[in-house]
């Protein structure tokens, strides 16, 4: 199993779960009139990728394992 395939994985789960997250209108930081442009987007995206970062990291270990350990059970499958 390579490494790259699962860290690869991990990162495009990751952050596929944290869309939802990232799209969500109605953060804190979005009432504050004073507020600019880069400090909301700084705390929209900050806050998309932290919010139940347990929950998605143990989702998207999961299923990165699994993609990864199907392509090496396919190339050990191509060798034989």
């Amino acid at each position: 199993m390579k490494i790259k395939t699962f860290l690869l994985g991990f990162i495009s789960v990751y952050l596929l779960l944290s869309v939802p997250a990232l799209l969500a209108i109605g953060s804190v930081i979005d009432w504050v009139p004073e507020a600019t442009f880069a400090q909301k987007f700084n705390g929209i995206v900050i806050d998309g990728l932290t919010r139940h970062a347990l929950i998605k990291s143990v989702l998207a270990t999961i299923i990165s394992l699994s993609v990864s350990l199907l392509f090496f059970r396919d190339r050990v499958r191509k060798r034989w």
